[in-house]
């Protein structure tokens, strides 16, 4: 009965598919001659090719000149998106596997190991980590700001070790906030709906003298409780402040301020053990209490196109309180670099060199008596590295080598070299080739080092205990790719990969209801990735992706490691519509694998945003989220805090003026 119910969801679902794209392709052809004012993006394709990125190689390149699987969201498409918050925009990248886990937690994952705390990718905004050591990931709940001041999202897929150092063994998302001299003036958006309850951004900015730019922005929200077999108190409820100053003093030297705090509380079920008196261990609804700030200071100094020096500084707190554990952490990071030409006799082109180094400083506070307790309960950690990184060119505008590495020394451990090797190869404007082979490491987190839980297993209680010997996880990942512009309104982009893991993490049974974390698993993960965007007419364009995935574990007999949370196929379309003068119609449809080891069969959604702009300053826009969904899942409670799939149906409104 269950099996017929859901061919029948599923059959809808495609019928309704089917119904909807007809009915845009043939509103596309009937607009066709309609007058426009613009046309559906301000960037040619060519333009598109040429976007300028600095996260790969920590300098300006062109998007074509990149030897990397690399991503860029801009803020158009964050614009025309039908996400209200970061990791839904970044359902847009190929190779990302994004899922929500309930209303205000979220699993962000590239090229393999899915789960809330995605351990091998590197998040960071305008280069200030927000990757936790505690757990080894990211916090996404308390990763907030409002989306108009983003400029670009940059989404590196592959290693990026000797660039950015340890954790960003799988990729790195780096989301890049605009100058304050482009947000001048006044801005507000708010909005509510079913889901999101209400949301409201406001924002100044302004300038002193016509050299100092600043902006003040507050932003705050609710989301409601998603929906759960077994009731669900989940409810989302943040606010935030900061600001952004940028001091051009001169042609050559430029510093950065920002500042930003937040609060607020995320809703959970917690199955509360107290490990005095494990019998008594009963679930219980909570609001987990959030808070956190950071300063930054950023000096830049450029003396000319390929030559300059940056040097940042910032201090971060987060505190987290919930029925679990108790953490306050306090981080200090400085961090340096200096490009520069190197001069190199009968050379036509000359090398390019950049060079630095940083150190990282975190000490924790954490809680006692919980059922995920630490010993010690105070620790500090420090990371201190060096590195180098060269662009050889080996035949004018056609042929060039990037090498580089970099030396990581950690409180866990010790003496690391991170190198890496990438060929470009450019026959001609259009198209290009690149291959790579790159070193990089996993830092064992707190929690895997100094931590144990107490965890119920039915009638029988568990502990799950940390191992102080347990070494860094070591990848070499190779890579390569091929980006073609087919025509003026066709291009396409390709990437593969092998990626081999060794000291991934394990489970083994040291003594009876005691499991400690190991080091012993060898991992294979391969597979590619295909975006492409065609412009079909003046005013719409469609962007499809697709991303395939193999995982391959093999550990010692009598260890167990995590398996099938990972979606063997995902593909998306994207499609941007001009309906007529003023007016857009945005849809995002995607379709998302089995995942065995959730007991999660292959699901699809699509969303909608229809948006009208009255005047150049002000925007109204409906958005419906997973309006078409099919999915089916044998919920498995002990599983559901680990990573399920929520798929949350959902309408919205929301209203933009900039004056």
């Amino acid at each position: 009965m269950i099996a017929t119910s859901n061919q029948q969801v599923t059959r809808l679902t495609w019928i309704r598919l089917l119904l909807f794209l007809l009915f845009s392709a043939t509103t596309a052809v009937t607009a066709q001659n309609m007058p426009l004012k613009q046309d559906i993006s301000d960037a040619s394709l060519a333009e598109l090719m040429s976007t300028r990125i600095s996260t790969v190689s920590r300098k300006p390149q062109t998007l074509s000149d990149t030897p990397a699987a690399v991503f860029v969201i801009s803020q158009e498409d964050i614009r025309r998106a039908s996400a209200n918050s970061i990791p839904e925009l970044l359902r847009m990248a190929p190779g990302l596997s994004v899922a929500r886990i309930d209303a205000n937690k979220w699993s962000v994952t590239s090229r393999g190991y899915s789960g809330r705390f995605a351990d091998d990718l590197l998040v960071m905004i305008d280069g200030r980590t927000v990757y936790s050591p505690l757990f080894a990931g990211t916090f996404w709940e308390t990763l907030d700001l409002p989306l108009e001041d983003i400029e670009r999202i940059e989404v590196i897929r592959g290693p990026g070790g000797t660039i950015w150092g340890a954790n960003a063994a799988n990729g790195a998302i780096h989301i890049i906030t605009k100058h304050a001299r482009t947000t001048q003036g006044n801005l507000i958006t708010s909005g509510g709906g079913s889901e999101e309850r209400g949301f409201t951004t406001l924002r100044h900015g302004g300038k002193i003298g016509e050299s100092f730019f600043y902006r003040f922005f507050t932003k705050g929200f609710t989301r409601d409780n998603s929906f759960s077999p077994n009731g669900a108190n989940d409810s989302w409820r943040m606010g935030t402040a900061g600001f952004r100053a940028d001091w051009d003093i001169n042609d050559s030297n430029a510093v950065t301020f920002q500042g930003q705090y937040y609060g607020g509380k995320a809703g959970q079920n917690t199955a509360f053990i107290n490990p005095a008196e494990p019998e008594l261990a009963i679930t219980r609804a909570e609001d987990a209490n959030l808070a956190g700030g950071h300063a930054l200071v950023r000096w830049q100094r450029t003396t000319s196109e390929r030559s300059n020096t940056a040097l940042q500084v910032y201090y971060d707190r987060t505190h987290r309180n919930e029925l679990s554990f108790r953490e306050t952490r306090q981080t200090v990071d400085v961090d340096f670099q200096h490009r520069f030409p190197l001069l190199v006799p009968f050379i036509p082109v000359q090398p390019d060199i950049v060079w630095g180094g940083g150190y990282r400083w975190t000490v924790d506070h954490l809680g006692t008596g919980l059922p995920i307790s630490f010993d010690p309960i105070r620790h500090g950690l420090q990371t201190g590295n060096v590195f180098a990184q060269a662009d050889v060119p080996l035949v004018e505008d056609r042929l060039k080598l990037t090498a580089g590495i970099k030396f990581l020394d950690h409180t866990y451990t010790h003496g690391n070299f991170l190198p890496n090797a990438r060929l470009l190869w450019t026959p001609d404007a259009k198209q290009s080739f690149w291959a790579s082979a790159t070193r990089s490491i996993r830092l064992p987190s707190r929690f895997e080092r100094d931590g144990n839980q107490l965890i119920r297993d039915g009638a029988e209680f568990i502990r799950l205990i940390s191992n102080p010997y347990l070494l860094a996880e070591t990848l070499w990942g190779f890579e390569t790719g091929y980006r073609r512009q087919i025509t003026s309104d066709l291009s396409v982009d390709i990437a593969g990969f092998f990626n081999d893991y060794d000291h991934s993490s394990s489970e083994s049974e040291v003594a009876p209801a005691t499991i400690q974390i190991m080091d012993q698993r060898h991992t294979h993960i391969f597979g590619f990735e295909v975006y492409s965007q065609w412009n079909a007419f003046d005013r719409l364009r469609f962007m499809p992706s697709y991303s395939h995935l193999q995982v391959r574990n093999r550990v010692p007999l009598g260890h167990e490691a995590e398996s099938g949370k990972d979606p063997k196929h995902q593909f998306t379309l994207r499609t941007q519509l001009d309906l007529v003068k003023n007016v857009e119609l945005d849809a995002f449809f995607r379709h998302i694998d089995k995942l065995p080891g959730l007991r999660v069969a292959s699901y699809q959604a699509l969303d909608l945003r229809l948006a009208w702009k009255p005047k150049s300053n002000m925007e109204l826009s409906v958005i419906g989220q997973n309006l078409l969904q099919s999915h089916h899942q044998e919920f498995a409670p002990e599983l559901i805090p680990t990573m399920p799939v929520q798929i949350q149906r959902g309408v919205f409104g929301r209203f933009t003026l900039r004056f």
